[in-house]
């Protein structure tokens, strides 16, 4: 168990004498030491790293250390003690997550403390989540400020959008920072039969095979957030019955003639156009209405090229055998993954620098490492040159028009077995149809299969 560390900044005194023999019968959750030599607290306090510092304000210790501390761990929380705390000047009330008078110390000392270790503990699971979106660009830096808000919404649901490979996990993990529990599910991998059951349980005997009661995910979720992955694979069937558990805030386990109630935010992924699903009806309307609360678009590897450097260090650092030796990447290779536009996204990127730690033979990853079998034609005779006077709708019609020979390839590769070629691309079945149907290629009026499925 982490122990949470306190820093008492203070001379002697009989009141924080009393306050470390109140933490000292509490040892299995704090530990604590006190210093006021001002040549030694900035240096003590940096091997120390507290998550709380009490500071004794009849001390006067001055702005500038306190500001100096501050900065070694910015997201300490700081508690200022004294005799008449009404008296504050217009920096310590700023500076101060909270004062308390010595008198009321021993009734609110220890409430206060829990409320400052929730905050800072909070703190530093959303630096931790923040930490694994990787990148500096404009157009990560406005999906960070998305996600705050997100937070900041208390428990609305949330819809994520992006292709696949963008992160989509990743920000539903940062959005779910303050939520008790997250329990997860990849909607796609669940089978239409099941669904009922996996999202809000059974009870015993409810159908052959259910032998005792099981809780649903929602019931798990339950008090927490419930992470819906590919939402746009929910069969239509059971789009009605998530819908109604959304609005009534409520459940019914198949076999039970009794609802159960269930408080539950959702946050929801998808590589769908829900929106255009939904004109389709190929998706409810009113529920894409409740899940389209707030959005959360993630982009595509795609549109934050200047975030690849900084992506491949980074999987360069995960996949190294031994920290002692952390190879580097050729300056060419780098700018041949700059130029490649990386249809899987971050996930192929990811894959793609692990596979090269695995095949490099020197101490520098080279783009024969990466792609060992076949350089990407796009990386061989990427020409920025060529796109000049090119708008970016005959771009993407261009890019859908290569990717649609690349799928149909890869199918004529595999004798014309959908469920092979799926596989071959490392994707689910339905995403291979999703992405064919994104770029106008239509799968079911492909010539007869030489195989069966």
């Amino acid at each position: 168990m982490v122990k949470t560390r306190i820093f008492f900044l203070s001379e002697e005194n009989e009141s924080i004498d009393r306050l470390e023999d109140v933490l000292s019968t509490l040892k299995d959750d704090y530990e604590f030491i006190r210093n006021s030599n001002l040549g030694e607290v900035a240096e003590l306090f940096r091997r120390f790293f507290p998550a709380i510092t009490v500071v004794d304000l009849d001390s006067k210790f001055s702005e500038a250390l306190l500001q100096q501390l501050k900065e070694i761990v910015p997201r300490e929380r700081f508690l200022g003690i004294g005799e008449n705390v009404a008296n504050l000047d217009s920096f310590e009330k700023s500076f101060f997550s909270e004062v308390l008078n010595k008198d009321r110390l021993n009734s609110e000392f220890m409430k206060v403390i829990n409320k400052l270790k929730n905050q800072f503990n909070l703190n530093f699971a959303l630096d931790l989540a923040m930490s694994k979106i990787v990148g500096h660009s404009p157009p990560i830096l406005q999906l960070k400020e998305t996600i705050f808000k997100a937070i900041r919404s208390k428990g609305a649901t949330v819809l994520i959008q992006g292709e696949s490979g963008v992160g989509k996990e990743l920000v539903a993990e940062a959005v779910a920072t303050t939520a008790p529990k997250l329990v997860s599910v990849n909607c796609s991998a669940i089978t239409e039969s099941l669904f009922e059951s996996e999202l809000f349980g059974h009870t015993r005997g409810a159908f052959t095979g259910a032998i005792a009661d099981h809780k649903g995910l929602f019931e798990e979720a339950n008090g927490g957030s419930l992470y819906l992955d590919e939402v746009g694979d929910i069969p239509f069937s059971m789009q009605a019955k998530l819908l109604r558990s959304l609005q009534n805030e409520e459940i019914r386990p198949v076999g039970s003639s009794k609802p159960k109630k269930v408080k539950v935010q959702i946050i929801a992924a998808t590589n769908h156009d829900l929106e255009k699903e939904s004109r389709e009806n190929a998706f409810r309307k009113d529920l894409f209405y409740r899940l389209n609360l707030f959005t959360i678009p993630v982009p595509p590897l795609r549109e934050r090229k200047e975030d690849i450097p900084e992506l491949v260090n980074h999987f360069i650092r995960k996949f190294s055998f031994s920290q002692n030796f952390i190879p580097k990447i050729s300056e060419q290779a780098l700018q041949e993954l700059i130029r490649y536009d990386w249809p899987g996204n971050v996930r192929e990127l990811e894959n793609a620098i692990h596979r090269g730690i695995l095949m490099m033979n020197g101490e520098e990853l080279m783009i024969a490492d990466i792609f060992p079998r076949q350089i990407p034609e796009q990386v061989k005779t990427a020409n920025p040159k060529k796109w000049l006077g090119v708008s970016y709708s005959v771009f993407e019609e261009l890019q859908k028009e290569e990717e649609r020979e690349y799928l149909l390839a890869k199918i004529q590769e595999n004798n014309g077995n959908i469920t092979k070629t799926a596989e071959a691309l490392g994707i689910a079945r339905p995403a291979l149809y999703d992405r064919a149907n994104r770029i106008g290629l239509s799968l079911s009026k492909r010539p007869k299969e030489n195989s069966k499925e």
